[in-house]
């Protein structure tokens, strides 16, 4: 259990201080406010109610009364909404669900690691991840707590040769986020027969239940909404995700394009007196954005490799297909706008991150700093309304 609490008691040290941080300098605006028993526990639950959040909530709540709604899978917000029936509040239901789960996910993690690379950097994996900058939605009303429990726990049961759980719960991955079919080669690798008998060979059927969950969501969106495609249509209508007919390679042109604008902007365009008193410029938040998404992007395809060579393929095959994924549905303007996050539900790099640090003290230090810090401002910055990932 000491990956659950590692897990939790780093996530909760950074909502303690989320919480300081807005009662010591007050937001010049309201914290967005969902009923949860009163000022003090207001207070605590809707730090991180923010952005995504609402949407979370709203489905709980009511359901999927509006097809904007449709982009967010519906296996969080049930659950959610089962949890909110005993603890009588949506918000504080929803986070821990996030902070559980998280808790949950953290020893699968462990778990994976511990077989294939050791104690030690089984330990550094978890703490990268409890640390990681963009963690705060683990104590947050958002799904990838959840996901990642799912999916992590599924690679678990796979290499367990559990063919039935892997592919139960990666079908609840799926019906959590679409991102879960990028489960499907991975569970395939590591459940393909080593020898041919009958057992063997029927094994991998079981994974038929994620494209099977997949095909149901849409089923549902088909007859509620008149759309099977609907969590698709949504996300190019409301968050301008477009999918091209060159797949993830649009999405790779277009970080690499937008990164490059952005440096420019930053290095030829900053204003001579940092903007004051105005500030910034909204192109030069932009910039910075593109261009750090896709050192990030570059950094993820690097730890892909590293995944490969020292996990196995399946580890590979996965990170590789989360990214994909997410590189073919490329937003307009900040075409890598919630990377960030997205490779939160890709535990190998986390892994690999940990065994290439291990034998570098210097650089396992200022990883661990680096997280650590980064993730203080990101925290404070997201639970007073700005936009990070």
């Amino acid at each position: 259990m000491a990956p659950f609490w590692t897990m939790i008691a780093i996530r909760v040290g950074y909502w303690l201080a989320a919480i300081v941080a807005l009662l010591w300098v007050p937001l010049p605006h309201n914290v967005p406010n969902f009923p949860a028993d009163g000022p003090h526990l207001s207070l605590v639950f809707n730090v991180f109610a923010q952005w995504d959040s609402g949407w979370f909530i709203r489905i709980a709540d009511r359901g999927y009364d509006v097809e904007q709604s449709a982009s967010f899978f519906p296996l969080y917000p049930m659950v959610v909404r089962g949890v909110a029936a005993a603890l009588h509040s949506t918000v504080i239901a929803g986070v821990v669900v996030s902070l559980v789960a998280a808790g949950v996910a953290a020893i699968a993690v462990f778990k994976i690691a511990q077989r294939l690379v050791g104690d030690a950097v089984a330990s550094d994996s978890v703490l990268l991840l409890a640390l990681f900058p963009f963690a705060f939605v683990f104590t947050a009303v958002y799904s990838d707590a959840l996901f990642l429990a799912l999916a992590s726990w599924s690679f678990v049961a796979a290499m367990r040769r559990r063919a039935i759980l892997a592919g139960v719960l990666g079908g609840l991955a799926v019906a959590t986020r679409p991102t879960g079919l990028a489960l499907l080669p991975a569970l395939l690798v590591l459940l393909w027969p080593e020898e041919r008998t009958v057992r063997s060979i029927v094994r991998p059927l079981a994974l038929i239940l994620l494209p099977a969950a997949f095909g149901a969501y849409a089923l549902y969106l088909h007859v509620h909404f008149d759309d099977a495609g609907a969590f698709y249509h949504s996300q190019s209508v409301f968050w301008l995700r477009e999918t091209h007919t060159s797949g993830p390679l649009q999405g790779v042109w277009d970080a690499l394009r937008t990164a490059k604008e952005g440096a420019a902007e930053l290095v030829l365009h900053l204003p001579a007196d940092n903007g004051f008193p105005t500030g910034f410029e909204e192109s030069q938040q932009r910039g910075t954005w593109n261009l750090l998404q896709a050192v990030l992007l570059i950094s993820a395809a690097g730890l892909t490799w590293v995944a490969w060579k020292r996990l196995g393929s399946a580890f590979g095959l996965y990170s590789a297909a989360v990214i994909a994924i997410v590189l073919s549905s490329p937003a307009a303007v900040v075409p890598l706008v919630s990377i960030p996050r997205f490779l939160i539900a890709d535990f190998p790099l986390f892994i690999a991150l940990a065994a290439v640090a291990a034998p570098r003290p210097r650089l396992r230090l200022g990883l661990i700093i680096g997280f650590a810090a980064v993730g203080g401002m990101v925290a404070v910055g997201f639970s007073r309304g700005a936009w990070i990932a």
